[in-house]
């Protein structure tokens, strides 16, 4: 049956209106510092359902000289899907989804951005991650929240291609190349 799934390819997200609510919610509070988290749900043929989301917790960053540091804050947020306190949340989480029966398979993750800008090493470095380790029709879902309070809701679906991964795994791509 594996064998099955990973044939058909991915050729749709189905996103439950409650996710799109929590995600909306939770990357507009932290604006304009980036917010991530993760999904849950099930993978059927060539459908991915993502039915609920959670976002990682967050952790304030030591402050340097006595004030705060907007950007430090956005990088580790940004890099939290790789940190291993929030891998043991979300198996932690999973775990406590499977006792009440529900959809509890790790889909992907979802990240904030501001005006279009998240293709950046952190966000590549995520979502490498997510299809090496976890699964490999993982998505990473991106919430634009400067885009969205426009008028029309920007929520974007994304994976990396097998030869990106094949590349990015023998060094040959570089944020300078």
């Amino acid at each position: 049956m594996a064998d099955i799934l990973k044939e058909a390819p991915l050729t749709a997200v189905q996103v439950e209106a409650l996710v799109v609510m929590k995600i909306i919610k939770h990357c507009s509070q932290t604006f304009p510092t980036t917010a991530t988290g993760f999904l849950v749900g099930m993978d059927a043929k060539s459908t991915l359902e993502i039915t609920n989301s959670f976002p990682f917790p967050t952790v304030e960053p030591p402050a340097t000289d006595g004030h705060h540091d907007n950007n430090a804050v956005s990088n580790h947020a940004a890099a939290a899907p790789r940190h291993k306190a929030n891998a043991a949340y979300q198996n932690e989480m999973i775990r406590k989804l499977r006792e009440v029966n529900v959809d509890a398979n790790n889909v992907g993750w979802y990240t904030s951005a501001n005006l279009g800008n998240f293709i950046n090493l952190n966000m590549i470095e995520n979502q490498y991650h997510y299809q090496k380790e976890l699964n490999e029709r993982t998505v990473a879902m991106v919430h634009d929240v400067s885009r969205s309070s426009q008028g029309s809701l920007s929520l974007r679906a994304f994976r990396l291609s097998p030869a990106f991964m094949a590349a990015y795994k023998e060094n040959k791509f570089t944020i300078e190349r």
